[in-house]
Protein backbone atom coordinates (compact mmCIF):
# COMPACT_ATOMS: atom_id res chain seq x y z
CA UNK A 1 0.00 0.00 0.00
CA UNK A 2 1.03 3.57 -0.68
CA UNK A 3 0.07 6.57 1.41
CA UNK A 4 -1.29 9.51 -0.58
CA UNK A 5 -1.75 13.14 0.34
CA UNK A 6 -4.96 14.47 -1.17
CA UNK A 7 -6.37 17.99 -1.45
CA UNK A 8 -9.82 18.15 -2.99
CA UNK A 9 -11.36 21.59 -3.37
CA UNK A 10 -15.05 22.41 -3.17
CA UNK A 11 -16.55 23.62 -6.44
CA UNK A 12 -17.48 27.31 -6.50
CA UNK A 13 -20.97 28.26 -5.36
CA UNK A 14 -21.66 24.95 -3.61
CA UNK A 15 -22.74 24.36 -0.03
CA UNK A 16 -21.98 21.54 2.39
CA UNK A 17 -25.10 22.43 4.38
CA UNK A 18 -27.06 19.37 5.43
CA UNK A 19 -24.35 16.94 4.25
CA UNK A 20 -21.69 17.20 6.95
CA UNK A 21 -23.15 14.56 9.30
CA UNK A 22 -23.26 11.93 6.55
CA UNK A 23 -19.75 12.91 5.44
CA UNK A 24 -18.35 12.59 8.97
CA UNK A 25 -20.18 9.31 9.63
CA UNK A 26 -18.28 7.69 6.75
CA UNK A 27 -14.87 8.74 8.05
CA UNK A 28 -14.76 6.69 11.26
CA UNK A 29 -15.08 3.26 9.61
CA UNK A 30 -12.38 4.18 7.08
CA UNK A 31 -10.06 5.26 9.89
CA UNK A 32 -10.74 1.95 11.68
CA UNK A 33 -9.95 0.03 8.46
CA UNK A 34 -6.63 1.87 8.20
CA UNK A 35 -7.52 3.55 4.91
CA UNK A 36 -7.72 7.12 6.23
CA UNK A 37 -4.65 8.21 8.20
CA UNK A 38 -5.46 11.92 8.46
CA UNK A 39 -8.45 13.98 7.39
CA UNK A 40 -9.82 17.47 7.82
CA UNK A 41 -11.36 20.51 6.22
CA UNK A 42 -9.35 23.25 4.58
CA UNK A 43 -10.60 26.82 4.71
CA UNK A 44 -10.35 30.03 2.72
CA UNK A 45 -9.77 31.89 5.99
CA UNK A 46 -9.49 31.11 9.69
CA UNK A 47 -12.82 29.59 10.77
CA UNK A 48 -14.86 31.04 13.61
CA UNK A 49 -17.88 29.78 15.50
CA UNK A 50 -20.10 31.78 13.14
CA UNK A 51 -18.23 31.29 9.87
CA UNK A 52 -16.54 28.21 8.43
CA UNK A 53 -15.38 29.28 4.96
CA UNK A 54 -14.76 25.81 3.50
CA UNK A 55 -12.28 25.58 0.64
CA UNK A 56 -12.25 21.78 0.50
CA UNK A 57 -10.83 18.76 2.27
CA UNK A 58 -7.43 17.23 2.98
CA UNK A 59 -6.71 13.52 3.41
CA UNK A 60 -3.90 11.10 3.88
CA UNK A 61 -5.19 7.85 2.40
CA UNK A 62 -3.64 4.41 1.96
CA UNK A 63 -4.38 2.94 -1.46
CA UNK A 64 -2.70 0.89 -4.17
CA UNK A 65 -3.04 3.55 -6.86
CA UNK A 66 -4.15 7.09 -7.71
CA UNK A 67 -7.22 5.57 -9.37
CA UNK A 68 -8.13 3.83 -6.11
CA UNK A 69 -7.88 7.17 -4.29
CA UNK A 70 -10.24 8.74 -6.83
CA UNK A 71 -12.71 5.89 -6.39
CA UNK A 72 -12.52 6.37 -2.62
CA UNK A 73 -13.31 10.08 -3.00
CA UNK A 74 -16.25 9.34 -5.31
CA UNK A 75 -17.95 7.34 -2.52
CA UNK A 76 -18.21 10.41 -0.28
CA UNK A 77 -21.48 12.37 -0.08
CA UNK A 78 -19.60 15.56 -1.02
CA UNK A 79 -18.60 13.94 -4.32
CA UNK A 80 -22.02 12.40 -4.94
CA UNK A 81 -23.73 15.77 -4.39
CA UNK A 82 -21.30 17.66 -6.64
CA UNK A 83 -19.51 19.58 -3.88
CA UNK A 84 -15.97 18.31 -4.49
CA UNK A 85 -14.01 19.06 -7.67
CA UNK A 86 -12.51 15.58 -7.98
CA UNK A 87 -11.25 16.18 -11.53
CA UNK A 88 -8.83 18.79 -10.17
CA UNK A 89 -7.90 17.09 -6.90
CA UNK A 90 -4.24 17.16 -5.94
CA UNK A 91 -3.15 13.55 -5.31
CA UNK A 92 0.48 12.64 -4.62
CA UNK A 93 2.35 9.71 -3.07
CA UNK A 94 3.32 10.79 0.43
CA UNK A 95 6.11 9.86 2.83
CA UNK A 96 5.06 10.78 6.34
CA UNK A 97 7.94 11.43 8.71
CA UNK A 98 5.92 12.27 11.83
CA UNK A 99 2.24 12.09 12.78
CA UNK A 100 0.69 13.27 16.01
CA UNK A 101 -2.46 11.52 17.10
CA UNK A 102 -5.65 13.51 17.51
CA UNK A 103 -9.05 12.01 18.25
CA UNK A 104 -11.80 12.26 15.66
CA UNK A 105 -14.19 15.07 16.54
CA UNK A 106 -17.57 15.30 14.93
Amino acid sequence: MVEWVVIVYDKPNTSRKGLREEHLAAIGPNVEKGIVKNVGAIYHDIPTADNRPFAGSSFNIEAESREEVIEFLKQDIFAKKGIWDIENALIYPYGCVYREAKKLSV
